[in-house]
């Protein structure tokens, strides 16, 4: 008998331990995106971490809050760090606020499952950590081909850039000038209507935002070729990274890394299928005749920007991302 209410009681004292964390639950990870629902960046990312959300045996769940519509992309940045979201995903025109001289990451030509190997995910942790930022990861894309211009007149040469308006902010800032071009600052959303009213006279961004934002109706022609990396990354508030169990620490950046490469080939695919799309929209592409002048006024200006910015961060990240 004795032994029988011993063994009720240890029988009690598991249930006791094991509710609660049933109770629990899975952990839920509220997010946002710099771009819309319907952007390439979104649909992917959303993809993925539904997979690795399925993958977990229902321990962590990703929550979709929205793009811009929901959080100003300027202010994404303060709300991972205060914790009013849990993880963002922002290009480096708002996180360069955050952590100077990040900008050099837009000259990287190294694959993403390769940055933890060359130590860029521990180094660009040691810059964000303290500011209460999880780093986590770039956005699998194919590196150092990622951005092209779009102009409503053919450009055959790096000289035929002198004068025209580009949409500006961030790197673009930079590379305009280099290239003999104004910027006019303005977001990515606002380009087409700058293009429409003659505001600017160029539109940047990669072949998804061409259709994203249908920049086939206001422009021609499509420049090539291509340049630098789009590094918009993932960041998670570290308070909510710490309360995750190491374990699903190590699954989530594990599943990240090991869908990098799936990842970037499900972009390209996008890309093509963009450039398709525009060319049956009436977009032709002009190469450049020029193009090593092109590609090194560019990778020049990324340069100088970061080191203007943090020389430091700059000569390292440098010597890790562009080989």
């Amino acid at each position: 008998m004795k032994r029988t209410l011993t063994m009720i009681a240890s029988l009690l004292l598991l249930m006791s331990v094991a509710i609660p964390a049933i109770a629990q639950g899975p952990i839920t990870i509220n997010y946002v995106t710099f771009v819309p629902r319907m952007h390439a960046i979104a649909k992917v990312l959303a993809e993925d971490l539904k997979a690795i959300s399925d993958k977990s045996g229902g321990r962590i769940v990703f929550n979709y809050r929205g793009g811009p519509e929901s959080m100003k992309v300027p202010a994404m940045g303060m709300g991972v760090k205060t914790g009013a979201v849990d993880m963002i995903c922002i290009s480096p025109d708002f996180y360069e606020q955050m952590v100077k001289g990040l900008d050099a990451l837009s000259g990287s030509t190294v694959p993403v499952p390769k940055h933890r190997e060359i130590g860029l995910y521990d180094y660009l942790n040691s810059l964000f950590n303290p500011i209460g930022i999880q780093y986590l990861m770039m956005v699998p894309m194919t590196q150092g081909d990622k951005f092209h211009f779009y102009t409503k007149k053919p450009i055959k040469k790096v000289a035929d850039f002198k004068g025209l308006s580009l949409s500006g902010t961030g790197i673009f800032d930079d590379i305009g000038p280099a290239l003999g071009m104004v910027p006019v600052a303005m977001e990515m959303g606002e380009q087409y209507t700058g293009m429409e009213r003659g505001v600017i006279s160029v539109c940047r961004g990669g072949l998804d935002s061409v259709m994203a934002y249908k920049f086939y109706e206001v422009a021609k022609y499509i420049v090539n070729p291509g340049f630098g990396t789009a590094p918009a990354s993932l960041f998670m508030n570290l308070e909510k990274w710490k309360s995750l169990p190491k374990d699903l620490q190590d699954y989530l950046l594990t599943s990240l890394y090991g869908m990098a490469s799936a990842t970037e080939k499900k972009h390209d695919a996008l890309d093509q299928g963009a450039l398709k799309a525009a060319l049956g929209n009436g977009m032709q592409v002009v190469e450049i005749e020029d193009k090593d002048l092109f590609q090194k006024s560019i990778y020049d200006a990324l340069y100088r920007r970061g080191v203007r910015s943090s020389p430091q961060t700059t000569e390292k990240l440098w010597k890790m991302i562009h080989k």
